[in-house]
């Protein structure tokens, strides 16, 4: 069953699986909830500055919904930002400064913080920025290498990481008659 169509970004179910949240590309982005039986959407929230940068991600209790955005092109940024809105809609709950180039948005299982992927000095490790404020903090200390994914077990309690090295080759192939 088909339950919209469009321009459509970062799908994700609610927590109770009653409910798809999604964006709707076209500006202004905003976020939408939509029955999974069907029905008619629901409007949730324009995306700040519309101009999202990662996908949204439900909070553990279901409560909250948090994204990473841009306000590049509107007005000076330091770089990127994240936003905590209700799943009911509503303005934002709380902003933060987000490191440009981090991906992998997800909230920590206990829903203190949100955490993210972070590529500095050729190493990509696990941050978290707290709800309460604050700095964020580095959560793995890698030296090398990069993660690609990384989610935790339904209790919270073990890290699954995807980690590796991207590499490439060039070769040249001559004389093929």
């Amino acid at each position: 069953m088909k339950l919209v169509s469009g321009n459509l970004w970062s799908p994700t179910c609610s927590t109770d699986g009653r409910f798809v949240f999604y964006v709707n590309t076209e500006q202004p982005q905003k976020i939408w909830r939509i029955p999974v039986e069907g029905g008619t959407p629901a409007e949730i929230a324009d995306i700040l500055w519309s101009q999202m940068t990662s996908g949204l991600s439900v909070s553990p209790n279901g409560g909250f919904l948090a994204y990473g955005y841009t306000k590049y092109g509107h007005v000076s940024s330091s770089g990127w930002n994240l936003c905590v809105i209700h799943a009911v809609g509503g303005t934002p709950v709380k902003t933060f400064d987000f490191s440009g180039g981090s991906w992998g948005l997800r909230w920590s299982p206990n829903g203190k913080g949100l955490q993210y992927l972070l590529n500095q000095n050729d190493a990509t490790n696990l941050w978290e920025q707290p709800l309460a404020g604050g700095k964020p903090k580095q959560l793995t200390t890698f030296t090398s290498g990069q993660i690609f994914d990384f989610n935790w077990s339904a209790d919270g309690k073990q890290l699954l990481i995807t980690r590796g090295e991207t590499t490439s080759d060039v070769v040249m192939l001559s004389n093929l008659h």
